[in-house]
């Protein structure tokens, strides 16, 4: 194992852990976000559908359980 494969293993793991992008960066020591999200940005794949779940479950507790006020 090197210091490398830690690296990646300490990236992989903030990420399922809910990291975002500019922790991630500030832990990796990258100096730009851009940088890491074009090292890892295929950890952050399921995070498209994650954020979707979060949305739809606001909308409809706000909104009483339906998206049209009824």
């Amino acid at each position: 194992m090197t210091p490398h494969d830690l690296k990646h293993t300490a990236a992989t793991l903030a990420v399922s852990a809910g990291a975002n992008v500019k922790a991630l960066q500030r832990m990796l020591g990258h100096k730009s976000a851009a940088m890491t999200l074009d090292t890892y940005a295929d950890l952050f794949e399921d995070d498209l559908a994650a954020v979707a779940d979060r949305l739809n479950e606001r909308v409809l507790s706000e909104s009483g359980g339906s998206l049209w006020g009824g």
